[in-house]
């Protein structure tokens, strides 16, 4: 009876870690052609660059995955919207999702994705046009909530500068240091976070750059 329960609990075992490898090589090579695609983005793009996908929202994609417990195909289509988000920047920098979802779509068939993965892809990806609005897709909530992790992390003054220098940069609005602060603190106070992952692990952080932003500004709150 022992070798026999043992012969039966070898065989998922082995599937499971078949599933994970196959996920876990399927996103690799996404990640290279996605990689090489970020690489024609326009330079003046300082914030939604190509290590804005790469280094900050597709790895903070998996940590959430990881940390709400998806299954391997959940990993995988996460992954594939976090990586292809913000490819739209290629086409154009206002409402560029739409893009970026089709470009995805187009994609993704070459590394074997389903209509039916490549439709959820598509959701995820045009939930994070701000407001976000993932709804009830926990999928899309985990690549919602990747996309402004970086607002719940110690380099949130950093990588929002690089967003006001873009702004500046590409749509040259001369945002000046203190208004830019403001409207920081504005969005940090309305923004919450879907998952429970996040709430738990990035809103402390948030909060607390909520508070050094309102004390960079030596104010206590801002007027209404």
């Amino acid at each position: 009876m022992g070798c026999g329960q043992s012969t039966k609990q070898t065989t998922p075992i082995k599937n499971t870690t078949e599933k994970m490898t196959n996920t876990k090589e399927t996103l690799s090579k996404i990640e290279a052609y996605v990689n090489k695609l970020l690489a024609d983005l326009n330079p003046d793009l300082r914030y939604h660059g190509r290590h804005h996908t790469i280094d900050i929202v597709y790895p903070a994609a998996m940590k959430l995955c990881d940390q709400e417990n998806v299954t391997d195909e959940e990993r995988l289509i996460v992954g594939a919207s976090a990586l292809f988000h913000d490819t739209g920047f290629l086409d154009q920098y206002e409402k560029n999702e739409p893009m970026g979802a089709e470009r995805a779509a187009t994609q993704l068939k070459q590394f074997g994705f389903t209509d039916d993965q490549i439709k959820i892809v598509k959701e995820c990806i045009m939930a994070t046009q701000l407001p976000q609005s993932p709804g009830d897709n926990k999928l899309a909530q985990i690549v919602c909530d990747a996309d402004v992790s970086s607002i719940g992390s110690d380099d949130f003054f950093i990588t929002s500068e690089t967003l006001r220098q873009e702004l500046n940069l590409v749509k040259q609005l001369g945002i000046r240091p203190r208004k830019w602060h403001e409207g920081n603190t504005k969005f940090l106070q309305n923004h919450t976070y879907f998952t429970e992952s996040a709430k738990k692990h990035l809103q402390p952080i948030k909060e607390r750059n909520m508070k050094d932003t309102l004390e960079l500004l030596g104010v206590d709150e801002l007027p209404q």
